[in-house]
This record gives structure tokens, C-alpha cells and sequence, in this order.
């Protein structure tokens, strides 16, 4: 029916071989979290300067609900710059528990 050259047979293959690895790996990044990880690693993983970062970047962070966002940028305005880490517990609904999390989104210059 069809007469393929050896170079056409074999860019075929190729073609099947390289379609089939790509949803091997779609299925197994489904089931397993870990190869979901590796393959689509999710964007925006680096910590950002809490004194340099606008409100609208904050309300743009998942761990950060906008009634905290809108009370650190006013903490920054009132207190100035924030000397440590450790003064966003002094943000109004900022306790241990809310900081732990955050701290690992922010850090200060």
C-alpha cells in the first residue's frame, strides 16, 4: 500500500517514539506528584523583598489574603522600612502561626 524509503520508515519511528514518551510522561505526571513537580515546577518560587514589594504584587502571592496585604504595605508607610524579618509579626492579624508561613515567601534588605 504504502512504500516508504528506509529514511522515511525511520523518521516514522521516530515521530511514534517521541509521541509515545509524551504521554507516557502526561499519565505518570497525573499520578505521581513528584514527577508533576519536576516536569511543571511552579512559577515564582524566589523570595520577594517585603520593603520594595507593591500591594499589588502582594495581593498576587496565594499565602497572602488582601486585608494583610493592604495592613503590611500600610505598616511600611506608617513604621517605615522593615528593619528584620521578625517586625512583620508587629502587622495587625500576623501571629506565630501566619509568619512561620510567610517567612518563607519574604525577606528583607
Amino acid at each position: 500500500m504504502f512504500s516508504f524509503t528506509p529514511q522515511e520508515k525511520k523518521a516514522i519511528l521516530f515521530i511514534f517514539a517521541v509521541a509515545f514518551c509524551g504521554l507516557a510522561l502526561q499519565n505518570l505526571a497525573k499520578v505521581n506528584f513528584r514527577v508533576k513537580k519536576i516536569l511543571c515546577p511552579e512559577p515564582g518560587l524566589s523570595k520577594l523583598n517585603l520593603n520594595k514589594i507593591s500591594l499589588v504584587e502582594l495581593l498576587e502571592t496565594r499565602s497572602v489574603a488582601s486585608r494583610t496585604a493592604e495592613r503590611i504595605i500600610a505598616y511600611r508607610l506608617e513604621h517605615g522600612e522593615f528593619g528584620e524579618l521578625e517586625d512583620l509579626k508587629e502587622v495587625k492579624g500576623i501571629g506565630q502561626a501566619r509568619y512561620e508561613k510567610l517567612k518563607e515567601l519574604f525577606f528583607v534588605e
